[in-house]
C-alpha cells in the first residue's frame, strides 16, 4: 500500500475518526514502513495532466 498523505491526513480520507484508526492500526501491524521524502512519479503526471485539461 502507498500513499501520498501522512498518516495525520487519513481522517479527512476515512468520514469516521475510528475506522481511521482501526484501518491504520491494521495496516501498520508489523510492517516496515518507508518515507521516500519525495513525491510519487505518478502523482505529478497526474497533476501535470489535471493542469492540462483545465486549460482546455
Amino acid at each position: 500500500m502507498a500513499t501520498n498523505s501522512p498518516f495525520a491526513e487519513w481522517d479527512k480520507i476515512f468520514a469516521d475518526t475510528r475506522l481511521c484508526a482501526a484501518t491504520t492500526d491494521r495496516i501498520t501491524f508489523r510492517c516496515t514502513l518507508i518515507q521516500t521524502g519525495t513525491e510519487s512519479y505518478r502523482f505529478q503526471a497526474t497533476e501535470a495532466d489535471r493542469r492540462k485539461k483545465t486549460k482546455k
